[in-house]
């Protein structure tokens, strides 16, 4: 290496530390920086300067070999660059000279040697395990605080930033950092994104933005998401799968059974997102359990409510949980005297040979012909008096004990004006008849031959009725006898099951109820169904009701539509 050294006396000496070869001998004869040109003046103070071995190999080649040229040559060259990395921002020559030194003179090298230390907290910073230090809002430097937020959450704009920043620095504003950066690079408007920022949970009345707000496909309705989490939580868990709609306004239609295909779905991937993994794995045990009950070969055991898959072809089926058996198809308990038989053929042995059964009478018969849900048929050995909206206890499918209809809160008719939860029912429903008298039925059976009962069978006790029913006990809904008094004339029931009897005789064999219609009722039935009932101008009131009556049942026949038929 060589050396140039500067003194007071303003003389330079060049010292070689690398083999005199390399710059020629006799290079230490001092020189005066005079003869190096008077733009070239070393500082009164200046120290030893020392050069790389590029440095001096440029030089001494460009003097051609004079050694005292190549010193003030490389002198002169080393202070023109110092002086050029002085306005870059590094005024201390000393670093500067190091720098050079080892980049072999390069300004560009050195320069990049300067600027590593620099950088050495920047690059530290980047790769800190340190979590990013908060955005400070309330630092004096607005400008520092929106370059931060431009640089940091890559809003879109300039303004943006400001936007954000101003909606931070509102007296009345609980908004966090993150939630104004969503709301603001999805739009411009201020009053928007205030509303979109203070959104209210209809559950706990607290305020979210609307980012922490979960809603449902089959609504509109908005939740924060911690109630959105415990509602299906708890729903999951303790509910049925039927029951997990929104919590608020109990939407969708769970008798709809497109619609709560694509609602479930949906839900699914909320839920998957939400619920804690034992939570979703029950949920999705649920759907699967709710899925295997449509299936056509699906059924439920009448002795112990368990349900499975049945692929044979035999009547007698036995289940898997409690090893009894019943009939795969009037889903009756087996009996030995079934083989052989059909069911209808087995049922009216039954009638005519079981004393258990005689005794019982209509009870036994009210019982066996029961409910039967239509949408997983489960069967239930209850009477259909009282309340006809009846919510299956297996798959929640609300529908009417008459006629199989379904109830709706939203109805699928385009016509119907009827608003809150109702069914559609054909005329020949128990919900019409059931406010008949029983005479009057009788009439209606008489008129098309067919026979019924009037008096109880023989040892059976009178005095209360047997049939048993649902009744509703302080949330309970026990299934217990209904043990109202029973009238002479009416086989052993009370009047209300006495007419769900007559009824379910009237329905068993199609027999419509129009023909026994009073004027009124004719004219609401045909209001009701949407049949013409203008009067014909000179029309006597025999011919006018008579053609509206065939109208009505022209257009309107009870047939095959009737779901209990299906």
């Amino acid at each position: 290496m060589a050396e140039i050294a500067g003194s007071t006396s303003r003389e330079e000496t060049l010292k070689e530390s690398e083999p005199p070869a390399k710059l020629g001998q006799g290079a230490s004869r001092p020189c005066d920086a005079k003869d190096a040109g008077k733009e070239v003046e070393p500082a009164e103070n200046q120290g030893v300067v020392q050069l790389s071995r590029a440095e001096a190999k440029q030089a001494w080649l460009t003097a051609g070999g004079d050694t005292e040229r190549a010193a003030r040559q490389a002198l002169r060259d080393r202070l023109s660059k110092v002086k050029e990395l002085s306005p870059l921002g590094f005024s201390d020559e000393a670093p500067c000279h190091e720098a050079l030194r080892q980049s072999g003179g390069e300004v560009r090298g050195a320069l990049a040697l300067l600027q590593r230390p620099l950088l050495e907290p920047f690059h530290k910073h980047i790769w800190s395990d340190k979590p990013e230090p908060p955005v400070d809002i309330h630092h004096p430097d607005k400008q520092r605080i929106c370059r931060r937020l431009l640089a940091v959450y890559n809003l879109p704009s300039w303004g943006r930033c400001e936007l954000a920043l101003s909606l931070l620095l509102e007296h009345s504003a609980t908004y966090s950092l993150e939630d104004v950066v969503q709301a603001v690079r999805e739009s411009h408007d201020r009053e928007f994104i205030r509303r979109v920022l203070a959104k209210e949970c209809p559950i706990c009345l607290s305020v979210f933005p609307h980012s922490k707000m979960q809603s449902l496909t089959s609504c509109q309705c908005s939740v924060c998401c911690g109630c959105f989490q415990q509602h299906f939580t708890i729903a999951v868990r303790d509910k049925h799968i039927r029951d997990m709609v929104c919590p608020v306004c109990w939407e969708p239609d769970i008798n709809d059974p497109e619609h709560l295909n694509s609602y479930f779905s949906t839900l699914d991937i909320q839920l998957r997102e939400c619920l804690e993994p034992e939570v979703y794995e029950l949920f999705h045990k649920k759907l699967t359990e709710q899925a295997l009950i449509k299936d056509p070969k699906f059924l439920w055991c009448c002795h112990c409510s368990y349900g499975f898959i049945y692929d044979g072809d035999q009547l007698k089926v036995t289940c898997f949980q409690c090893r009894n058996s019943f009939c795969a198809q009037c889903k009756k308990p087996w009996e030995s005297q079934h083989a052989g038989l059909s069911c209808e053929q087995y049922q009216s042995w039954k009638r005519e040979n079981d004393p258990e059964y005689q005794r019982q009478g209509l009870a036994g018969y009210l019982r066996d012909n029961g409910i039967t849900c239509p949408n997983c048929r489960f069967q239930y050995a209850l009477s259909k008096g009282g309340c006809m909206h009846f919510c299956c206890s297996q798959c929640r499918y609300q529908f009417c004990s008459g006629c199989n209809n379904p109830f709706h809160t939203t109805c699928a008719v385009d016509e119907c004006s009827v608003s809150g939860l109702h069914a559609h029912h054909p005329r020949d429903c128990l919900f019409y008849l059931r406010d008949w008298e029983p005479s009057r039925l009788q009439t209606s059976l008489q008129n098309n031959g067919v026979a019924f009962n009037t008096e109880p069978p023989p040892g059976t006790q009178t005095g209360l009725c047997g049939v048993v029913e649902q009744k509703d006990e302080g949330g309970q809904q026990p299934d217990s006898d209904c043990a109202a008094q029973t009238q002479p004339g009416h086989a052993g029931l009370c009047e209300k099951h006495y007419r769900e009897y007559l009824v379910s005789l009237i329905n068993s064999h199609s027999i419509d109820p129009a023909p026994l219609y009073s004027s009124n009722e004719l004219l609401l039935a045909c209001r009701r169904y949407k049949v013409e009932d203008l009067r014909r101008e000179g029309e006597d009131s025999f011919t006018y009701f008579s053609r509206v009556l065939q109208k009505l049942m022209d257009e309107e026949p009870l047939g095959d539509k009737v779901p209990r038929k299906k």
